[in-house]
């Protein structure tokens, strides 16, 4: 069989973001996909109901039998993230011609090839989540998905032991009005540009040793637990793995909590990396089309999004942990 994917880039650019082109006779193998998806889960299941397979590699190796082509385009991207990459993405999948249900099936059993699908929420269990613009007073939670302003640089899963490694967004619809643009930030670079100062050095050392209050939520608390009555646990903003936990807006919310933890060091190291975060020298900005694919490494990348006003606009993002990563691990 030849192969149904190609690299655009001979090596990895500087904002760590590879592309990868579906060449036009490759299609994805929905009628194999369906049915692996019917005996896992039910033949009336719907892709927006899908939870986490209780057992990853069983369903991991019953697509790659059923869907080879797909498995061809995961093991690509494998390729180009264990080369450097801190996020790939596809600009035309080839799913446009199928209903929602079934692209909503396909994005899953491709995440589902290269980890471990998590559930979005502890109470429904459901791995894909619409991203869609709702009015403030029916927004579920206090999410940059449920809203149509900028959302900042951030990593997902914060409030987890270990976040997972990766997520996607695939995009339903575009955004007609120009905005929604990703944007991407490789964290490693973003460490290499601290060290090389005193002031930096003296950030990333602070954030490294210094573990900050982080709420977790009641929903997740039951899950995973707290390490105070108040539902707060303390976790540092850099480490090994993941590299970045960063949610700025939380990291500022534990902190009026608890206020103790606001030294001097720390205030000065947050606003070290948010000074670094906003210079855009080596930041991906683009669009993500319709069909598009981006499939973002969220123990090293920074990510975001630029507002917009087409309420039309809907993508689908799923969380999954690397294949060699379990689903509960303890605090580190």
């Amino acid at each position: 069989m030849e192969s149904a994917v190609s690299s655009s880039v001979a090596e990895i650019p500087a904002s760590g973001m590879a592309e990868l082109h579906i060449e036009s006779r490759w299609t994805i193998e929905s009628d194999a996909v369906d049915q692996v998806l019917a005996e896992e889960y039910g033949a009336d299941v719907a892709g927006a109901d899908l939870t986490p397979p209780k057992d990853p590699a069983g369903l991991r190796a019953k697509l790659r039998a059923g869907a080879p082509q797909l498995a061809a385009v995961t093991d690509e991207m494998r390729r180009l993230f264990n080369a450097g990459a801190c996020g790939v993405m596809i600009p035309s999948l080839g799913l446009v011609h199928l209903s929602q249900d079934r692209r909503r099936k396909s994005v899953f059993a491709l995440s589902a090839l290269l980890g471990n699908p998590t559930e979005t929420e502890p109470d429904n269990h459901r791995v894909v989540w619409d991203v869609t613009p709702a009015p403030q007073e029916e927004r579920q939670f206090s999410k940059f998905s449920q809203a149509p302003d900028e959302a900042v640089y951030h990593t997902d899963s914060t409030i987890v032991p270990i976040p997972e490694r990766f997520f996607l967004l695939y995009a339903m619809t575009q955004a007609s009005c120009g905005g929604g643009l990703s944007t991407l930030r490789d964290g490693r670079h973003v460490i290499e540009v601290l060290e090389q100062s005193e002031e930096g050095r003296r950030a990333v050392k602070t954030l490294r040793e210094t573990p900050l209050p982080i709420r977790i939520p009641k929903a997740f608390r039951r899950k995973y637990g707290s390490t105070a009555s108040d539902g707060y646990s303390y976790v540092p903003v850099f480490a090994e793995k993941p590299m970045w936990r960063w949610r700025k807006d939380k990291i500022e919310q534990g902190l009026v909590k608890h206020p103790e933890s606001e030294t001097p060091e720390v205030r000065f190291a947050l606003d070290t990396v948010a000074a670094q975060l906003a210079d855009t020298s080596n930041e991906m900005r683009q669009p993500l089309p319709t069909d598009g694919i981006v499939i973002i490494d969220n123990h090293v990348a920074f990510h975001g999004r630029t507002a917009f006003t087409d309420t039309n606009r809907h993508l689908l993002r799923i969380r999954f942990h690397d294949i060699d990563e379990s689903y509960e691990q303890s605090w580190v």
